[in-house]
């Protein structure tokens, strides 16, 4: 009878797979980073309302102030808007739209940013430069915020306003990739 022989197996030699594992766990982890980076990135969404000033006295015609409906819709204004997170209350150099955007600014301690009626790109640049991400108020004026709404749009909302309407607000939310949206209400 023969003597059994020692068989000797060589272990095979794990280090590549530990290799090939450890890069495929390194890569699932940077893409994850990745992915979530590009998702808050194009995530941000800036909110801009759109409104245009309170009821006007008829005198004097250069620039009038608000009627008592007027003060009143500016408060109902502050009312409705006072627990959302704004960060700038923009109104044009004339005194009714300061005077409706008064109340909401005073109520969240922001000043009313005053910005000329006749550069709506100028304004749009501003909000865009300072308040990505964020909620801004616009008070305009009746040819005025139709304009703002369609430039913020890209022009695929168009809007009107007639002369005795001062009740219309506009919700437009503008991401960086997307179609702008556009909520009209009524306050």
């Amino acid at each position: 009878m023969k003597a059994p022989r020692l068989l000797r197996r060589r272990r095979p030699f794990l280090a590549p797979f530990w290799l090939v594992g450890f890069v495929a766990l390194a890569s699932v982890a940077l893409l994850y980073g990745v992915l979530r980076a590009t998702i808050a990135f194009a995530g941000e969404t800036t909110t801009v309302i759109v409104l245009r000033h309170a009821e006007k006295a008829a005198v004097p015609a250069d620039d009038p102030p608000l009627t008592p409906a007027g003060e009143a819709r500016a408060e109902r204004l502050r009312a409705l808007l006072i627990g959302n997170p704004v960060l700038a209350v923009y109104a044009s150099e004339a005194r009714r739209t300061q005077d409706t955007a008064r109340p909401l600014a005073s109520a969240l301690s922001l000043p009313v940013t005053v910005h000329p009626a006749r550069d709506p790109q100028g304004l749009l640049d501003a909000i865009g430069a300072r308040h990505v991400g964020g909620t801004v108020v616009v008070v305009g004026h009746s040819n005025t915020v139709p304009d703002i709404v369609s430039r913020l749009t890209r022009g695929k909302a168009r809007v009107a306003l007639r002369d005795d309407e001062f009740d219309r607000i506009f919700i437009v939310t503008v991401t960086r990739f997307g179609p702008p949206g556009v909520v009209a209400l009524r306050y």
